[in-house]
């Protein structure tokens, strides 16, 4: 057990102990998909473990799928992550950002993707 709380080399990056924290999607960021003040609160609160995988955070507007995930597409969306990071690394902390993106299954409502969807990922007509 005492393990846990040793340090850690995950290749270039050296860890405070063998905790990670995986992701949870809290849809706490701002109406137009921008991270917020308490998403930063929420992950300096949790520095103390090796790594923090973050919540789920979009790539693209194509991408959105859950209202109030926070975007990593648009200069306003980087600077407020980049509050957080900073927070994060401030605190002691590790933090990876798990990008992510909707998937096929969920253009047919966006039809300015639609089409961009390989067929084999599309969802059947209901």
């Amino acid at each position: 057990m005492d393990e846990l709380f040793e340090c850690f080399d995950l290749n270039v990056l050296k860890l405070s102990n063998r905790i990670v924290m995986s992701a949870m999607t809290r849809t706490r960021a701002s109406e137009n998909d921008v991270p917020t003040d308490l998403m930063r609160e929420y992950y300096v609160q949790r520095a103390s473990a090796g790594l923090i995988v973050t919540e789920c955070t979009q790539v693209s507007d194509q991408g959105h799928g859950i209202i109030r995930a926070p975007g990593l597409h648009r200069p306003d969306q980087i600077a407020a992550w980049r509050k957080i990071t900073d927070a994060v690394h401030v605190a002691g902390g590790r933090i990876y950002c798990q990008i992510w993106h909707r998937g096929g299954v969920g253009a047919g409502a966006h039809s300015d993707v639609a089409d961009k969807v390989p067929e084999c990922l599309r969802r059947p007509p209901s």
